[in-house]
């Protein structure tokens, strides 16, 4: 639900969240053809690996939805790859603490 409530929306458009953030990169990504990132940044203990998370957690929610759609297969091997890295995002995580 949450995730939902910004989908295709402005930026602004609703109170500032991470999935707003997700979204926007992810339909610039569709639009332009161009990478895309988002830079996670702060001390220890900010959220930084949970603020990943929700990211990739919107881009499985989008893309999932996108294959149901009938979009194309690679829409669906994104959805498996994003899973994927969570053990990868974990590791960063536990780099330095």
């Amino acid at each position: 639900a949450q995730i939902k409530r910004y989908l295709g929306k402005p930026i602004g458009s609703e109170p500032p969240h991470i999935y707003a953030i997700a979204d926007r990169m992810y339909r610039l990504l569709l639009s332009s053809g161009d990478s895309q990132a988002i830079i996670v940044s702060g001390p220890s203990g900010a959220g930084k690996t949970e603020t990943c998370k929700l990211v990739l957690k919107h881009l499985a929610y989008v893309t999932k939805h996108l294959s149901e759609a009938g979009m194309s297969k690679s829409s669906m091997e994104l959805g498996a790859l994003l899973v994927m890295t969570n053990p990868l995002l974990e590791a960063f995580g536990s780099a330095e603490t």
